[in-house]
């Protein structure tokens, strides 16, 4: 990844040499007060060049519009653990910065057009690495984030048209991979639309690699957003996921194109959410004892299309369609190899596709056709298509390719069909 600083984008503003204003660049004392001075004495739009060196921040620098921090070389911010460093306005940039020690860099709270491009978050940042609250038209791209020890991004209160492209993402202090799962996400959508999640790595979040939420404390979800080409891998809880709440706040997501490998628990799961599409994407279970109920799983959602997915390898069940699931369509998905934790005696556990009521309720109108499905030696193959009902739940299951499975289409699952 590309973490070198170019000025293109700022060659409309005025350049500002940041030597000229006594800061201290040592790092062994507090230059918040220079600092603040010297942003609040430039022009709108102004372009400060900060010259090598490590900025120690003991309180929040309030930025005033326009105002663009663009790093000379090796430029690194550091607070004292608990303070937040920056606090934006409309229209700033951050560029080619170390932030390090707080508990959030960035926070842009009801502002627009912030701007974020290869800056580092590194080293006991506590809460978030950057915190988007009731902001819009912003971007954070190519930029590294390191030991995040809650948050990387977080977007709440209507943050729209936000885009998160082409940056990396471990935390192998913070979780390494397989330890406790922990509420935290490297990207923590809790509220919002427009929100563009692409071409990013993501791993051993103690939480989800991506989620696109709802508040609890506000009862809004995120709507028409998108996670597309990402890499998720080892995190603590799922690869990518929906989640509405029992309201179902969330709705209209896109899954597209992701790989999501070894992580804790489903790889991608729609849950408590209306009319998302999961789609192309690629998921492999490969670590004996990790995975839950299915690698995709779909929980109490209405109206969503899974089509085109490769399972490589589940330790349960490949596709889990469960817990009063309705007209969702499962079309044209490959999966092979489920059922890796060998579970022989529980019928419900090692299908590649699980038709389940969970408790909750049967899924019914369910279109599962076109999809190929097969197994390889060496493992307890159960069902190609089984279902924990037995009456005629209206679902059209049809034209699939079952190969290697000790039962193809279950009995089970052919009496819920509509003949």
């Amino acid at each position: 990844m590309d973490l070198t600083t170019n000025f293109s984008s700022v060659s409309n503003s005025t350049i500002i040499e940041a030597k000229d204003y006594n800061l201290n660049i040592t790092g062994l004392s507090d230059t918040s007060d220079t600092f603040q001075k010297m942003v609040d004495s430039l022009p709108v739009g102004s372009a400060i060049k900060l010259p090598k060196g490590i900025y120690k921040l003991s309180s929040t620098v309030e930025l005033p519009e326009g105002i663009k921090l663009i790093a000379d070389d090796n430029v690194v911010i550091q607070g004292i653990g608990k303070n937040t460093l920056f606090s934006t306005g409309n229209d700033n940039t951050f560029k080619g910065i170390e932030f390090q020690n707080c508990s959030t860099a960035i926070r842009a709270l009801y502002k627009k057009g912030v701007n974020i491009i290869n800056c580092r978050f590194t080293d006991n940042i506590n809460y978030a690495a950057i915190d988007f609250y009731g902001a819009s038209n912003c971007n954070v791209t190519n930029s590294y984030f390191y030991n995040i020890l809650k948050y990387g991004i977080k977007i709440d209160n209507n943050g729209f048209d936000i885009t998160i492209d082409n940056n990396f993402f471990d935390n192998p202090k913070v979780f390494g991979g397989y330890a406790t799962q922990q509420i935290s996400g490297h990207v923590y959508c809790l509220n919002g639309t427009n929100i563009s999640v692409t071409n990013n790595i993501l791993k051993n979040s103690g939480g989800q690699g991506i989620i696109f939420g709802y508040s609890s404390t506000s009862g809004k979800g995120t709507t028409n957003s998108l996670a597309r080409n990402n890499v998720c891998i080892g995190n603590g809880q799922e690869g990518v996921t929906i989640y509405g709440g029992s309201k179902k706040v969330s709705s209209g997501n896109s899954i597209i194109g992701n790989t999501a490998k070894n992580n804790r628990y489903n790889q991608i799961e729609v849950w408590q959410s209306d009319n998302n599409t999961v789609s192309g994407n690629t998921v492999e279970e490969s670590i004996k004892g990790r995975g839950n109920m299915g690698s995709i799983c779909l929980f109490t959602t209405t109206g969503t299309t899974v089509t085109g997915n490769k399972v490589l390898s589940a330790q349960n069940n490949g596709i889990d369609i469960t817990a009063g699931s309705l007209n969702c369509t499962i079309s044209n998905n490959y999966i092979a190899n489920t059922n890796l934790k060998n579970n022989i005696n529980a019928a419900e556990i090692g299908n590649a596709i699980l038709l389940d009521w969970n408790g909750i309720a049967d899924p019914q109108y369910i279109t599962i056709n076109n999809n190929k499905i097969s197994s390889s030696g060496g493992i307890i193959a159960k069902s190609g298509i089984y279902s924990t009902s037995n009456k005629n739940q209206h679902n059209k299951i049809y034209s699939n390719l079952i190969t290697g499975y000790k039962s193809g289409l279950h009995e089970y699952a052919d009496l819920t069909r509509d003949k």
